[in-house]
């Protein structure tokens, strides 16, 4: 319950209060989400795994989710052509083994739902994809998988059961999404 006092210390009308309690209800923004875009960069390069099929995705959003690429500050591959890996990459603290590892379990530590896009593995099965789908069920996340029915990644195992939806494409995904983390009635 509120004070159904006016700022001059008069009672309020009831229409005012309606108003009021109107407002208090439609002005509130929903709560800031957290998207991890977990996916297959090996094959790609640089600006193809950053961009991409993640770029797109995030446009998909509302404003109140944002998303997380695991290709965020890693510009020094800017250069390096298709990725491999980890093979061979020029080092800094985002790009070494451990970097990766910690950046990525503390992203989806931290997420609130995490993508699994697999529109471009061309069947090639993800290592690091399948950690972060291990990192997701661990932390209870819940995993929307996106690709053809019959990809390996989305078919292994140690996926299928974790992710909670397997979908065709992005629009489908996003709209999971973005019911699973906008509250309403």
């Amino acid at each position: 319950m509120f004070n159904t006092t006016n700022p001059a210390g008069q009672e309020m009308a009831a229409q005012e209060i309606d108003d009021l309690v109107y407002l208090r209800v439609h002005s509130v923004s929903p709560p800031k989400k957290m998207v991890y875009l977990a996916g297959p960069i090996s094959g790609l390069t640089h600006d193809e795994a950053r961009y991409g099929w993640r770029e797109e995705f995030a446009q998909l959003m509302p404003k109140h989710i944002y998303c997380n690429s695991p290709m965020r500050g890693k510009e020094i591959l800017k250069d390096f052509g298709v990725l491999t890996s980890g093979k061979g990459y020029p080092v800094n603290a985002m790009t070494s083994s451990k970097g990766v590892n910690s950046r990525d379990f503390n992203d989806v530590k931290t997420c609130d739902a995490m993508i699994a896009c697999f529109l471009e593995s061309n069947g090639v099965l993800s290592g690091g994809t399948m950690m972060e789908y291990g990192y997701a069920h661990a932390f209870q996340k819940p995993v929307i998988g996106i690709g053809p029915k019959d990809d390996p990644n989305l078919t292994h195992l140690m996926a299928r059961d974790v992710q909670g939806w397997r979908v065709d494409d992005l629009e489908e995904a996003a709209n999971i999404v973005s019911l699973l983390l906008t509250p309403g009635i």
